[in-house]
């Protein structure tokens, strides 16, 4: 891995390699999902640092031992994301129709036989596979009132693969939400994912990629795009993650987005540094550090990840060559 990270080249601020980019948002996800895992069901921030000492999770702390390989981790978040991401590079071209027919049959696919095995998968998102399974539309499986964060924590793939076109990275974010989650909260978090994904892989500024979430949020919701201005508004004004993100715990897809834009705010390019905030929460810990991972990532680069980080994360060399396909 170290190998292809070097064949990127160096990453000068103002030309950054798009190979560089989609490696650092797909990673960066991936790590951020892995970081929290062994976290994301510890109930307080409390008993995150009495298990692992007085900072928190400060590195991987969950490893396993499959085939030969010693890694870290990751949870369904990145199983569906990877999905969703093989759906739309295989489909390239097709309408949307087309592709979400594709994606509808690798989420059933991965109900029944998940990649690594099975990784405590949301209820909402087992719910819609099954009616996808037994032959419900796409735009139907999905739970009319299913509003978790199912649905963002897989939503950057679309602004990576339709970062020249950000209406469409929006726009299809917000259908894929629909084979498992319906609430307009998931529609709105999905949207705002795509787009700040799209806008900062493109090198817009922060505030700009801020800007256009919470807007593209408050096309299909209203309270979710005012729980992220605040959020925003927060992280702006030195509002600790102890007092924000112990109220955006995540779990429902309004509060993760707030929570991954808060991230995004307050550590634009130190991937670190969000990572490991969303990991050390009382909340959704791998889905808020999912966010903040694809986000920040896509700002900082693969060669902007912790290079450690990078080499232990599950199947890192199958996750870096699928982002050389976008």
């Amino acid at each position: 891995m170290a190998q292809q990270l070097e064949m990127l080249g160096t990453r000068p601020p103002a030309a950054r390699p798009w190979p560089d980019v989609c490696a650092g948002v797909v990673l960066g996800a991936a790590i951020g999902d892995a970081m929290g895992h062994p976290t994301e069901f510890l109930e307080s921030v409390a008993a995150i640092r009495a298990k692992y000492g007085g900072q928190g999770v400060t590195k991987f702390e969950l490893y396993w031992e499959r085939d030969g390989k010693h890694f870290a981790p990751y949870t369904d978040d990145t199983q569906m994301a990877e999905a969703v991401l093989r759906a739309l590079l295989e489909a390239r071209g097709e309408s949307l129709d087309t592709t979400m027919r594709l994606m509808a049959k690798k989420f059933v696919a991965w109900a029944n036989e998940p990649q690594g095995g099975h990784r405590a998968p949301g209820n909402a998102c087992l719910a819609g596979c099954r009616a996808l399974e037994a032959g419900a539309p796409w735009d139907q499986a999905g739970g009319a009132t299913a509003g978790g964060c199912g649905s963002v924590m897989r939503a950057y793939p679309f602004g990576l693969v339709f970062a020249r076109d950000v209406k469409k990275a929006e726009e299809w974010a917000v259908a894929h939400s629909r084979l498992t989650h319906r609430d307009p909260i998931a529609l709105a978090a999905s949207a705002a994912m795509a787009v700040g994904v799209a806008l900062l892989a493109r090198g817009e500024p922060v505030a700009q990629a801020s800007s256009e979430m919470v807007a593209a949020a408050c096309r299909y919701s209203a309270s979710t795009a005012a729980m992220m201005a605040t959020a925003i508004d927060e992280a702006r004004r030195g509002v600790e993650p102890e007092v924000t993100l112990e109220r955006l715990r995540a779990w429902a897809a309004h509060e993760a987005i707030a929570a991954g834009v808060y991230l995004l705010e307050r550590h634009p390019d130190d991937a670190r540094a969000a990572i490991l905030e969303g990991a050390n929460t009382s909340g959704d810990s791998d889905s808020i550090a999912t966010l903040a991972g694809a986000l920040v990532g896509a700002r900082v680069g693969a060669r902007g990840l912790p290079a450690d980080w990078v080499r232990d994360v599950e199947r890192s060399e199958e996750l870096f060559a699928l982002a050389m396909e976008i």
